[in-house]
């Protein structure tokens, strides 16, 4: 149950994405037309079976999408802590010797002329 309280903000990410229902060209599976054909023949019994097989595989998908997405967005956030720490290795690191403000400034001035 923790799970999915955590996946719960990831439900429906991109669903803006998504062209309207309008625009779909919406094939019906196999799982559907069974349900379709059951409630042709009466048999309320086996379609009600049928649909809540059908409500458990889009869940599956739902909660599939969101644990991928979740995935992403921690693989994400590690690897901008670890930019983060490597710039600050690069920007604390000092070097023990430097230059004097003289032979700097013959350094720079010869930079020209290379």
């Amino acid at each position: 149950m923790k799970a999915l309280e955590t996946l719960q903000p990831y439900f429906g990410m991109h669903d803006q994405f998504n062209p309207p229902v309008c625009q779909k060209i919406m094939k019906k599976s196999r799982l559907e037309q069974n349900i379709d054909a059951a409630v042709k023949l009466g048999d309320l019994d086996t379609a009600e079976q049928l649909s809540d097989r059908l409500a458990t595989r889009e869940l599956a998908v739902k909660v599939s999408k969101a644990a991928s997405y979740h995935r992403h967005v921690q693989t994400k956030e590690e690897g901008e802590t670890s930019q983060e720490t490597l710039k600050k290795k690069k920007k604390g690191k000092n070097l023990g010797w430097g230059f004097e403000a003289k032979q700097r400034w013959e350094t720079k001035s010869n930079m020209g002329y290379m």
